[in-house]
């Protein structure tokens, strides 16, 4: 009987060590901003991807976004879309993303890398953080921006307004005519890694140190920006560079 007590007790203290260990955010997407039309999206479909057949409009904010989905995640290109409007609040935003587009030129990072929550969420991060709405958002509902306002050509980092199941997804890819945009002719099917590299440490915001502590993104200083995407964990063991069209790298 004390022995059954014993292991009770050391499989209720293992269960709350790994439940203090649980991430406090979870990896959801990965984009880089392009120049209207975001005709670079064949460097994606060259490497294998199907281009999902929705084009997302960000009313209010004057962008647009085409993405290549996969079952836990996704990778997403955003671009100025003179067809989508601008509100007078999202002005300052859209003209952010107008700089992004034409990063060579400009000097601002394209690349942007958000976060789903998850129950180990802290109701307040390690450093400071500031609040978005847009028109194309559900009402009450915000992005919570990790890269101080002081830091507009830094990486964005973010925390989005929503937190997505793999589980809906995977119900969504069984669907016969939904999930074709997750059949990617190259075979990739999961998000499991990036790393940012960064021209210089200026473009990269004091939360960096703090996701990368936590396991959850890689950041290198060194060369011309670069979103090195990793799925599957790289088990097909290829890698396809999408330079000069994208700053991108993915291994699967």
């Amino acid at each position: 009987m004390g022995v059954l007590r014993f292991v009770v007790l050391w499989v209720v203290a293992i269960g709350s060590v790994f439940a203090t260990d649980a991430p406090p955010l979870k990896l959801s997407h990965g984009w880089i901003v392009v120049r209207t039309g975001a005709r670079e999206r064949t460097a994606l479909e060259k490497a294998g991807f199907r281009i999902a057949p929705t084009i997302n409009r960000h009313d209010g904010q004057g962008t647009a976004s085409v993405t290549v989905e996969l079952l836990n995640g996704f990778l997403e290109l955003i671009y100025p879309d003179p067809t989508v409007p601008v509100s007078p609040a999202s002005k300052a935003g859209a003209e952010k993303f107008r700089l992004k587009s034409v990063w060579r030129e400009s000097g601002y990072s394209p690349i942007g890398i958000v976060f789903d929550r998850t129950p180990a969420t802290p109701e307040k991060l390690p450093f400071p953080t500031w609040k978005v709405s847009a028109d194309w958002m559900e009402k009450g509902t915000f992005i919570e921006i990790m890269t101080p306002k002081e830091m507009p050509k830094a990486v964005l980092l973010s925390i989005s307004s929503y937190r997505e199941s793999t589980r809906e997804r995977e119900n969504e890819a069984r669907d016969p005519v939904k999930g074709a945009m997750f059949l990617h002719p190259n075979g990739a099917r999961r998000l499991t890694g990036m790393r940012v590299v960064a021209p210089s440490a200026d473009g990269l915001p004091p939360a960096a140190s703090y996701l990368a502590g936590q396991g959850l993104v890689k950041f290198d200083i060194g060369g011309q920006w670069l979103l090195d995407v990793t799925l599957d964990n790289g088990t097909q063991g290829v890698t396809k560079d999408l330079r000069p069209d994208l700053p991108m790298v993915i291994h699967y």
